[in-house]
């Protein structure tokens, strides 16, 4: 019945995880593009909001297809180590934007520091961090069972 209840576990985690992927990377690409198009003042044009809206939409499957494996691998590392902190998932998501931003062509020059729009792409990379978090980073691990009672099993030191 343990093993039963672990498969459901873990189908529903893999669910959650999936799902708060995707919902990161649109999450951040919408930062992006409302910030660049700055559709949400008082006065902006209903088709200035459709084009953030387009852009944004854009921009998550962008984001997505760059970082989905660096994402991925964070995803796991708070899976088996059980992070459930905010932090580590702020820092994953900023540091998986600003690692995928630094890596761009200068075009030849020779850039010290990182360049422009750095700080913009580590916010863009922490919503997406708190976003991930906040439908399953919060719970990561939880498929493994709780680790008192791993630690009472008599095979537990096998």
């Amino acid at each position: 019945m343990s093993d039963m209840i672990n498969a459901a576990a873990v189908f529903s985690q893999a669910i959650r995880v999936v799902i708060a992927m995707i919902l990161a990377f649109v999450a951040a690409g919408f930062f992006l593009a409302f910030g660049l198009f700055q559709a949400w003042t008082g006065n902006a044009h209903p088709a200035d909001v459709g084009a953030a809206v387009g852009a944004g939409l854009v921009g998550a499957s962008v984001i997505g297809g760059l970082s989905f494996v660096p994402a991925l691998l964070a995803v796991c590392v708070s899976e088996v180590f059980r992070l459930r902190g905010v932090v580590f998932h702020l820092a994953a998501g900023g540091l998986i934007a600003l690692g995928i931003w630094a890596m761009q062509d200068t075009g030849g020059q020779a850039s010290s520091g990182l360049p422009k729009g750095s700080l913009v792409v580590l916010a863009a990379g922490f919503v997406g961090g708190f976003v991930y978090w906040l439908l399953a980073g919060r719970q990561a691990g939880c498929w493994q069972g709780s680790r008192s009672a791993q630690a009472d099993r008599p095979d537990a030191g096998d």
